[in-house]
């Protein structure tokens, strides 16, 4: 009988072993997956923010560019007309801006270099936003009517996915 226990223990000693090896290789597998995922992160990270900072210098030289053309347009309105057209006897084409989408989208870009403290409420405030909005006024009297999204896209005559981008936007939703 002690040569089958110790037979017995032998085997479960194995066993035993055994299993910790197993165990051993697959924690250390999750571990390289854990450190491979980490550095897939950052390497994500670092590409998201090189492309936001690149896309940041790219609207700040297209606001730059829009305000010299804004100051060349208005410099062009107050100084006399020439008569002398140009060398090659084309006549210059200049486009006037209306501004409204460029002042909105500036405030807008500008709102994102506001510091923490200071209430995104602000640029509500302002004279011609939400005060002269009639859609935007008839989209918040229907919704605190109880009116679906749906509903209110359908009654305004727009889709359902601006009505609740406009919500989202003046952060109501």
């Amino acid at each position: 009988m002690v040569p089958f226990l110790l037979f017995l223990f032998f085997l479960l000693n194995i066993v035993c072993l055994f299993s910790i090896v197993i165990l051993y290789s697959r924690q250390n597998r999750y571990s390289e997956m854990e450190k491979n995922q980490k550095k897939i992160i950052a390497e994500m990270e670092d590409v998201i923010s090189t492309y936001l900072i690149e896309m940041k210098e790219e609207n700040d030289e297209f606001i730059r560019s829009f305000k010299s053309q804004e100051h060349n347009d208005t410099e062009d309105k107050t100084s006399p007309q020439r008569n002398n057209p140009e060398p090659n006897g084309k006549a210059q084409k200049k486009s006037n801006w209306t501004g409204t989408g460029y002042k909105r989208a500036s405030e807008a870009y500008l709102q994102t270099k506001r510091p923490e403290s200071e209430p995104i409420d602000d640029l509500d405030k302002k004279p011609g936003k939400s005060e002269h909005d009639p859609l935007l006024h008839q989209v918040l009297s229907m919704k605190e009517m109880g009116m679906s999204m749906e509903e209110i896209a359908k009654s305004v005559g727009k889709g359902q996915t601006e009505i609740e981008l406009l919500l989202k936007f003046r952060q109501i939703m």
